[in-house]
């Protein structure tokens, strides 16, 4: 299924994660979910854009294992919408192990006229 950002955004509140876009607030408790935008590509025919397709890295910040990220994964193929395979980048923060687990949603805009 074709998702928008807006969808996608309103999607991701239903995990009952908090949900940001690009940063979270200093000093947010995790776990947490923030989405950023890393692409685009064009849908065209005939030489005309139909619809922009951005791409989007969904990320979770927990100090919790890869089972924390699976309501994320589980709502958006209820929803059939369309991700990637599931990566992950740990990292030291004030002393504490933190992991990124992220994936990637394409979503779909509409080109204005």
């Amino acid at each position: 299924m074709s998702i928008t950002r807006k969808e996608l955004s309103k999607l991701l509140k239903e995990t009952g994660y908090p949900v940001f876009r690009d940063q979270s607030p200093d000093e947010k408790d995790y776990p947490y979910i923030v989405y950023s935008f890393v692409g685009e590509n064009d849908k065209r025919a005939s030489g005309k854009v139909l619809n922009h397709m951005p791409l989007y890295q969904v990320s979770l910040f927990t100090k919790g294992i890869e089972e924390d990220f699976r309501p994320i994964k589980n709502l958006l193929s209820k929803n059939t919408v369309g991700f990637s395979s599931m990566r992950s980048i740990p990292a030291n923060e004030n002393d504490n192990l933190i992991t990124n687990f992220f994936i990637y949603v394409r979503c779909i805009e509409d080109v204005e006229e």
